[in-house]
């Protein structure tokens, strides 16, 4: 088997097989079949824990089937197991955390979406579903808070403006209201639930 370099990267020749890969279940990383463990983050593939994971995969895409059908109720059980068998699942905790809060249980949502958080420091759509979940609580401070770092992650949020100005309102802080709305108008000129709500509040409704 022959293989070469080129600007674009490696390259193997005609005829040459191809080494077996498959993506790492944490960091999603491409890496050989059949290591024991990550060459990029580390995470541990042995010892019997890749069946744990492949359950805890399934039962995930399951839940998502129910969530598309806006059976939160049904989901949560199914997120919940997926985590017990994967603790270190970012994706099913963050959508645990979207079901329980479509179930308006709160606090067990936050819960789930700090932990996402934790698992994945840059992960702006968990601050920005927190957030929501702060602002459905009625805690428009913590939710300027979580729409204000999932934009410093992601600057192009068009919806964390939007929500984020929502929560301004709700503190009465028509300026900062204005400006996010501006900004989302920048992303999204022909919403025009958000043009007639920035003009309300030009107009100092």
């Amino acid at each position: 088997m022959r293989e070469f370099e080129s600007p674009q990267g490696r390259h193997f020749s005609k005829g040459a097989r191809m080494p077996e890969t498959t993506r790492c279940f944490n960091c999603t990383k491409e890496i050989p079949v059949g290591v024991e463990s990550c060459p990029v983050c580390g995470f541990a593939l042995s010892g019997g824990r890749i069946e744990a994971i492949k359950e805890a995969a399934e039962l995930n895409s399951r839940a998502q089937l129910h969530d598309s059908k806006g059976e939160w109720e049904q989901s949560v059980p199914m997120y919940q197991r997926a985590v017990e068998l994967y603790p270190e699942f970012v994706v099913a905790h963050y959508n645990l955390g979207i079901a329980l809060g479509r179930t308006r249980r709160y606090d067990d949502a936050k819960e789930a979406l700090t932990r996402a958080i934790k698992l994945k420091p840059d992960f702006a759509a968990a601050y920005s579903a927190r957030g929501d979940i702060d602002a459905g609580a009625g805690d428009y401070d913590s939710a300027v808070c979580d729409y204000s770092k999932a934009l410093e992650l992601y600057p192009d949020y068009a919806q964390a403006y939007y929500k984020r100005a929502l929560a301004w309102m709700e503190k009465d802080c028509a300026y900062e209201a204005r400006q996010d709305l501006e900004d989302y108008l920048f992303y999204k000129p022909h919403d025009s639930r958000a043009r007639r709500r920035l003009e309300k509040l030009k107009e100092g409704g």
